[in-house]
């Protein structure tokens, strides 16, 4: 059986990724908040403002890229 808990929509969530920075491959600290999402590696401290997006398969944390040649 599987419980949800009811969650308060101003609440940000903390979690972390273990290997998913995509610079360096240290940890990904990634913070949830309504409507946006922060992550930070604290090894090769890059910052970034990701897009989520959930599938079947669980949660992708994806990098846009930020120009282009």
């Amino acid at each position: 059986m599987r419980h949800e808990h009811p969650v308060d929509a101003t609440e940000s969530r903390d979690f972390s990724l273990e290997g998913g920075c995509i610079l360096c491959g240290g940890d990904l600290t990634v913070r949830l908040s309504p409507g946006r999402a922060r992550t930070v590696c604290k090894s090769c401290r890059w910052i970034s403002r990701p897009h989520m997006r959930r599938d079947e398969d669980g949660v992708h944390v994806v990098h846009p890229a930020g120009l282009q040649a």
